[in-house]
């Protein structure tokens, strides 16, 4: 039943109530799905209702707090103690939390990303030092000390994380203005992160890079000549 413009009966029992009206949503409250709406007076007369025990106030976004002040007072004016009033949080608030949430996820999902690139960096460079070990010999035999060759791989791996930092902010301001003009919002994005991405990248390369370094450096150029030649 879709129109009530012949006034349809619905019985309840042996009483019958002409329908008025269908609620049009139930989002709200889904086991008013299958009830029935009465008056109150006719609920007191003929089913022994007391009082009602909820009153749901529908209001327009952002008078949620203005309504829940004076709900009170005009349910029950001789005591508007005796009512208890449950107010939805403002848009501001609940837009506030969530943004709070994502940042938070972001946060935590930038720092895995960080640790997984600071491995693959600290694995790369670790086999960089084994394929290249005649290499260090021959530089050590030659004169190089212990800090040139931690330098060199340590200047590698800062340069194979500044890199990685350079791609990754590109794609993040990629990202943010494609969606920004696919949905035709305005990006706004504070210049500091995508500046301060590569710095971060290069300090993960850097510290990545110490157990790489300080293993290529503290190899005997003796020892470290005859692994080259043999390999």
């Amino acid at each position: 039943m879709t129109r009530v413009d012949q006034q349809p009966v619905v019985f309840v029992g042996d009483a019958g109530f002409t329908v008025l009206g269908i609620l049009e949503d139930v989002q709200r409250q889904p086991e008013l799905l299958n009830a029935l709406i009465i008056p109150e007076g006719t609920a007191r007369e003929m089913y022994g209702l007391e009082s009602p025990t909820t009153v749901q106030i529908d209001t327009e976004i952002g008078a949620a707090s203005l309504i829940s002040a004076q709900a009170p007072i005009a349910v029950s004016p001789d005591d508007p103690d005796a009512v208890q009033v449950q107010a939805p949080l403002e848009p501001d608030e609940v837009r506030a939390g969530v943004e709070e949430d994502v940042n938070a996820l972001f946060l935590m999902l930038g720092g895995v990303s960080l640790l997984v690139g600071a491995i693959g960096i600290a694995n790369v460079t670790l086999v960089s030092v084994l394929e290249r070990i005649g290499e260090i010999g021959l530089r050590r035999a030659l004169g190089a000390g212990r800090r040139h060759i931690a330098y060199q791989f340590l200047l590698e791996s800062t340069g194979v994380g500044l890199f990685g930092g350079v791609i990754g902010a590109s794609a993040g301001v990629l990202v943010v203005v494609t969606v920004s003009a696919l949905r035709t919002w305005t990006p706004v994005m504070d210049p500091r992160i995508a500046l301060a991405a590569p710095v971060l990248g290069a300090l993960v390369g850097l510290l990545a890079g110490l157990y790489p370094a300080l293993r290529a450096s503290r190899m005997a150029p003796v020892h470290s000549l005859r692994a080259g030649a043999t390999g």
